[in-house]
């Protein structure tokens, strides 16, 4: 089968693409931006252009059978208006294009007159990919367990946040949250379709659960106490967002309507997806190993919540001048970075029974080697690549991802730094020192390229 992926960077979509290979089925992808090709493997056909753009969906449709519709643009404001508008380009062109199945993943029906923004988006989405001449199987499914999927990161970070757990009134509302393994099941299983499907299906979890319950049963999967519910009358959507904004990696502008989603109970009170695709082999994944599996620990991700900060710099410095830069940067040759900065920071680690800053370094250094306060747990000289880890007290874990590639004629240099925090002491320390973490680590970006420059 010949597929289009649309939506394949996000937590289903980037999960999707390799099952389909392994499966024997030929993938395309329709991606925004041409930086983001490199993700995936090279018999994938990358289409680049924007989901609402007529001409880029005809283009990247041509020669597939299939098509996954997996956009959403919960990140945006607009996202009501352009995820309408990428349904009505996809239906008109999948027929234009002789498209055999369509497949998209949306929300429950809300069964208020009201229902929030984010449920009534994915209702009007399923609506108009169902009322187009190609046959549309609509996957309903509420909360998606699994890393990357914006509501379940907000669920862990409730539940490791503090010992406690605010409690309006709509913590109680119940859903039926399903594994990302088993949605994934179903989406390969829509490939083997001997004939296309068109209708609305439910892809129900084992339990019905309200969000309270939720975050107790994350909280007993990560080993944790059982969270002290506080009864919080005045805790609104908003309030909630800008705290989860602050305090968790997922932005105000997204966490809002997804708790305004919580609103009101979310059953699957229509046909079980069953009707139309085969179970999971083994049957549907119990919630408590659905949470396990999305907090599995991963060399930079266990630990707690994880914070990143990523910077890009041009240059006309060639790359060889500039990864000699980075893989020559501290003991006498310095960081390039505002004087005396590190060195305080140093002194202050040493006071406090750490390592200190003036560990030295060898000429090459290497993975295992020490770089004053550093560490190195990577280095790929083909691929530019250096990552350091740092070795100063801190309540978190730091390292220090820095690359070097082209972009067209010039020099790029990129700098990532991720910090995995230990509890609530270690999100204070992060947010408390980003200020300045953000000017030190901005003026290296700028002086290491300028340090190259100079080569």
């Amino acid at each position: 089968m010949r597929c289009l992926v649309m939506g394949a960077t996000g937590h289903l979509g980037s999960r999707l693409v390799p099952e389909l290979l392994a499966a024997g089925h030929d993938v395309a992808v329709l991606v925004r931006d041409s930086a983001q090709a490199t993700r995936f493997p090279t018999q994938v056909m990358v289409h680049v252009g924007d989901a609402t753009d007529p001409h880029a969906v005809r283009e990247s449709l041509t020669g597939n059978e299939l098509v996954y519709f997996l956009v959403h643009s919960l990140d945006r404001a607009d996202f009501a208006d352009v995820d309408r508008g990428a349904a009505l380009v996809l239906a008109a062109a999948a027929e234009d294009a002789g498209v055999r199945q369509v497949v998209y993943v949306g929300g429950p029906r809300p069964g208020s007159a009201s229902p929030s923004p984010h449920l009534a988006s994915r209702a009007e989405v399923g609506d108009v990919v169902t009322a187009g001449r190609v046959p549309a199987l609509v996957l309903r499914a509420s909360m998606v367990i699994g890393e990357g999927s914006a509501s379940f990161e907000l669920l862990r970070s409730s539940a490791k946040l503090t010992p406690w757990v605010p409690v309006p009134s709509w913590m109680h509302n119940t859903s039926r949250p399903v594994a990302v393994a088993d949605v994934v099941h179903y989406l390969l299983a829509a490939a083997e379709l001997p004939e296309p499907v068109d209708g609305t299906f439910d892809v129900p979890g084992p339990e019905q659960l309200s969000y309270l319950e939720l975050v107790q049963r994350c909280a007993r999967v990560l080993g944790l106490p059982v969270r002290l519910p506080v009864p919080t009358p005045v805790w609104s959507h908003k309030v909630a967002a800008q705290v989860a904004g602050l305090v968790t990696p997922t932005p105000a502008a997204v966490a809002e309507p997804l708790f305004a989603s919580l609103d009101q109970d979310l059953t699957a009170d229509g046909p079980p997806v069953t009707d139309v695709l085969p179970p999971p082999p083994g049957g549907v994944t119990s919630i408590d190993n659905a949470i396990r599996a999305a907090t599995a620990p991963e060399p930079e991700k266990s630990g707690g919540e994880v914070f990143t900060e990523e910077r890009t710099v041009l240059t006309e410095a060639s790359p060889e001048d500039v990864w000699r830069t980075v893989t020559t940067l501290g003991g006498k040759n310095g960081w390039h970075t505002i004087p005396l900065v590190w060195t305080v920071r140093g002194a202050i680690d040493h006071l406090a029974g750490g390592i200190g800053l003036y560990r030295g370094r060898a000429p090459q250094v290497g993975e295992g080697d020490v770089v004053d306060f550093w560490t190195v747990v990577h280095r790929d000289d083909a691929a530019r690549r250096l990552v350091l880890r740092a070795d100063m007290k801190m309540p978190g874990h730091t390292l220090l991802d820095m690359r070097v590639d082209r972009d067209g004629g010039r020099t790029r240099y990129r700098q990532k730094i991720t910090f995995t925090a230990d509890g609530l002491l270690g999100q204070l320390y992060w947010w408390a020192q980003k200020p300045l973490h953000d000017l030190v680590f901005a003026t290296m970006a700028r002086g290491i390229v300028h340090e190259a420059a100079k080569a």
